[in-house]
């Protein structure tokens, strides 16, 4: 033809070349840096712990995935707060040694000990939790507790925020510490928040 096609061959073979390095540098910085779980393995770790007795509810779950055998999953198991401290131990320890065997993963669990028994606990809960419906049914909490002094009651707890809300963390934060004092002007509502971690 006249045309010397080695430089037109040659761009063309270094964007083939740079676009398969730009595919697999993304999937390596995705796995290094982090991705969220996905929703349905975050049902079935939660279902599996859950199975368990003792166990009341979980929450804070992170999959860190390192690459294939190397993920380790971390999260908090509510448990009774009036339990046997070495029995709920010991199921802690036995779900950490299930999740390693049945699902090729190294797991850290916190226990977090709640109320399942104390009328005054269930009933100011539910309560914070109707508050919470009725602002947004996106916001969960969890970690909830009562603490009782001279002068006042503390009400302790975490309220889960999606990433993406609308609302800044201190709007929410003031809106059910509102609510609470409206109706329990001795309450303090002490609340930190979480962002979920699922998408």
């Amino acid at each position: 033809t006249g045309i010397n096609m080695d430089g037109f061959v040659g761009l063309g073979v270094a964007l083939v070349v740079m676009w398969a390095g730009f595919g697999i540098a993304k999937d390596t910085l995705n796995t290094l840096i982090g991705e969220p779980v996905s929703p349905e393995v975050y049902e079935k770790i939660k279902k599996f712990v859950e199975g368990y007795d003792g166990i009341e509810g979980v929450h804070d779950l992170i999959v860190h995935n390192y690459g294939p055998g190397r993920t380790l999953i971390s999260l908090h198991a509510e448990v009774p707060a009036d339990g046997n401290i070495l029995t709920l131990h010991d199921t802690i320890d036995t779900i950490e040694h299930e999740l390693r065997s049945k699902l090729n993963c190294n797991a850290v669990i916190h226990m977090d000990p709640v109320s399942t028994n104390d009328p005054e606990t269930l009933s100011l809960k539910a309560e914070v939790k109707a508050y919470l419906d009725q602002i947004d049914p996106k916001l969960s909490m969890h970690d909830f507790r009562i603490v009782k002094g001279l002068t006042h009651t503390n009400l302790i707890f975490d309220i889960v925020v999606p990433y993406d809300y609308p609302v800044s963390d201190q709007d929410v934060v003031d809106s059910v510490t509102k609510r609470i004092q409206m109706n329990h002007p001795d309450f303090y509502a002490v609340i930190d928040v979480d962002k979920a971690v699922v998408q």
